[in-house]
């Protein structure tokens, strides 16, 4: 089990301190700046977007694969990262990768520090107008595609700073896990269970889950 302490500083800073009581307890973290203040989680809109779902196009995954793969280092494990998916309606049609040092500020095999606000900079720089769907994603190297409690505990907060820059977004969320380095066969992406989407490149598995930001899952289906 984690302890769990949240924060809030008089500049809008979000600070999570964990304590673990187990040493193979997985951590994942993520620290927001910004001078937006806090707004409550919208009931409405998380259901809103919990039915309609999400579609995503084997392109959009072939990219996601290609995210959180870019991070290999010989000898050195991979770290996580941070990537959003926009579109509009339920549909996806953008990947942003966010490698900008505006953005993340560290990254480690089990946690990424990230600036909400730089993110809607990037996706609002990225497109020719700024779409109404924004599909938070972090990857768990060598782990599972379920959140932690600093997930569920950061994730209201993620929407609020959001929504405070783009007030009608529909704000999800998406946890990328991928596996070790092995030489296998390629297989098709294909939904596994009603939030989850699985498939392998030639070295490693992908399994990705969307939430909204109560932590409810997301429908989500591929678009051959």
């Amino acid at each position: 089990m984690k302890r769990i302490k949240v924060g809030i500083g008089g500049n809008g800073t979000v600070r999570i301190k964990l304590k673990k009581t187990r040493k193979d307890e997985r951590v994942g973290t993520a620290e927001m700046r910004g001078s937006h203040a806090m707004h409550p989680a919208s009931p409405a809109t998380a259901t809103a977007a919990g039915s309609r779902g999400l579609t995503l196009s084997h392109p959009i995954l072939s990219q996601m694969e290609i995210r959180v793969e870019s991070v290999f280092r010989p000898k050195e494990p991979d770290v996580e990262v941070v990537y959003a998916l926009t579109g509009y309606g339920g549909s996806v049609d953008h990947l942003h990768k966010f490698s900008s040092n505006e953005i993340v500020a560290h990254a480690t095999p089990e946690m990424v520090s990230y600036i909400a606000e730089k993110m809607v900079e990037h996706i609002r720089a990225e497109r020719a107008e700024m779409p109404n769907l924004i599909v938070h994603v972090h990857s768990h190297p060598l782990g599972a595609p379920a959140l932690s409690g600093v997930d569920k505990e950061t994730m209201p907060r993620v929407a609020a700073r959001i929504r405070a820059i783009v007030p009608d977004a529909t704000v999800l969320f998406g946890v990328h896990a991928v596996g070790g380095e092995e030489r296998r066969p390629r297989s098709t992406p294909e939904r596994v269970s009603e939030n989850k989407i699985r498939w392998s490149s030639i070295t490693r598995t992908h399994e990705v889950a969307f939430f909204d930001e109560d932590a409810k899952p997301v429908p989500v289906r591929v678009d051959w």
